[in-house]
Parts: C-alpha cells; structure tokens; sequence
C-alpha cells in the first residue's frame, strides 16, 4: 500500500505516498525542512495534488524542525487544495510548533488535524460509499466514483 513516489537526492528525506480511495496520504520523515527541503516537498505535493483533487493528508510527525519557508509552503498548498474542491489535512504536528501557530493566527490557514481516522473519514464523506473505500483499501485497488 506504501510506495516511494520518486527518488529524492536530499539526505535523511524520506517520503511515502499511499492513496485511501480519491485520497492521498503523505509521510515526510526529515530532521528539519529548510529552504531545500521546501522546495522539494512543495514541488512534489504541488504535482500531486491535481491527480487527487486537492484531498491529501500530510503526516508530519517525522518533522523535527523546520522553517518559516515551510508554514508558507503549507498555507499555499493549502489555499490550492481548496481551489481544488478538497483539502490539506496536516497531522502530527508537534505540540510545540501547532503552539506556535496558534499564537501567531497561522492555524487559520493550516487544517491541522489530531486523528488519522477523523480524517480519513472526512475524505471518505467526499463522494464514495464508505464500504467501497473498505474494499478498495483491502485490495488496495484504486476506488472508481460511485454512480
């Protein structure tokens, strides 16, 4: 169900893509997102996003630092997500970083999420049968729309 989407030639990045139905679940692990990082991560969700309509849950619990380019880098793929008719769902945050991000207002811009199953839920709300999603997820086929 897991699959690495391309080959990354920055060290200690890893990311993983698996799909939930119309959905995509992103896994970054990396020490710290600084402006490199960004500009990979960012290329490469900005390029997934359309194959997915914008419905994408990003796990970032593998983060450990990062910067102020990758709050911006959340906040357009985010806005894009919506453009799109889904959403930038984020989860994992650390305590400490989701803090910050309340206090500066930021959270207003960043859906960030606790539960991994709320959200899926969510997506799964989005225009399948969820005993389709089921079946999909056991067969890890690729879920057609429910006519």
């Amino acid at each position: 169900m897991f699959a690495i989407q391309e080959t990354h030639q920055l060290p200690d990045t890893m990311v993983t893509l698996s799909r939930v139905g119309d959905a995509a679940i992103v896994n970054v692990t990396c020490p710290a997102v600084y402006d490199p990082q960004t500009q990979m991560l960012e290329r490469f969700l900005r390029d997934l996003a359309p194959s997915v309509g914008g419905r994408i849950l990003l796990e970032v619990a593998g983060i450990a630092r990062f910067n102020c380019a990758w709050i911006n880098a959340l906040i357009a793929l985010s806005r894009d997500c919506t453009r799109m008719g889904g959403r930038l769902m984020v989860l994992g945050m650390p305590l400490r970083d989701e803090r910050l991000l309340k206090s500066t207002g930021l959270d207003r811009f960043i859906d960030l999420v606790h539960d991994r199953r709320d959200a899926l839920a969510h997506f799964e709300q989005s225009g399948n049968a969820p005993w389709r999603l089921g079946v999909d997820r056991l067969l890890d086929s690729p879920t057609s729309r429910a006519a």
